[in-house]
């Protein structure tokens, strides 16, 4: 059994290299930091924590079209349940999805997501997300 410090570096270490080399995950804080990523109407972004074999996955589509929605979301997660926080065009509240432990959850969405991020637990007391993403909404 690894000690709850030994972890505790273990994650951030991997999870410090993660960005570094990917930029894919992020501890909550050093997201809050970084840039937005811009990316595709239809966009993927992941946090994985490597020494737990974890990881939380949110994808936007503003391609999606059906009468009165035009956006679709999803967040999943292959152990703890995660979350992907996000906003809408035109508003100023920021909005979560979550998604069971194990599971996946999305909604439809009648305005763009102009940006969003992915969350789950790090193990170590406290949250992973990616930076923001910014998904084209043309």
């Amino acid at each position: 059994m690894i000690s709850k410090t030994s972890a505790r570096r273990a994650g951030m270490i991997v999870t410090g290299a993660i960005v570094a080399g990917l930029g894919l995950a992020a501890p909550a804080s050093a997201a809050a930091a970084t840039s937005p990523v811009a990316c595709p109407a239809t966009c993927t972004a992941t946090v994985q924590i490597v020494g737990f074999n974890a990881w939380y996955q949110g994808t936007v589509d503003n391609t999606y079209a059906a009468s009165g929605l035009t956006s679709w979301i999803w967040v999943g997660s292959n152990k703890q349940g995660g979350h992907v926080d996000y906003y809408l065009q035109g508003e100023g509240t920021m909005r979560k999805l979550y998604n069971p432990a194990g599971g996946s959850s999305s909604t439809v969405l009648s305005k763009k997501v102009v940006t969003f991020r992915v969350c789950g637990p790090n193990y170590t007391g406290g949250d992973a997300c990616t930076p923001w993403n910014v998904p084209a909404t043309s």
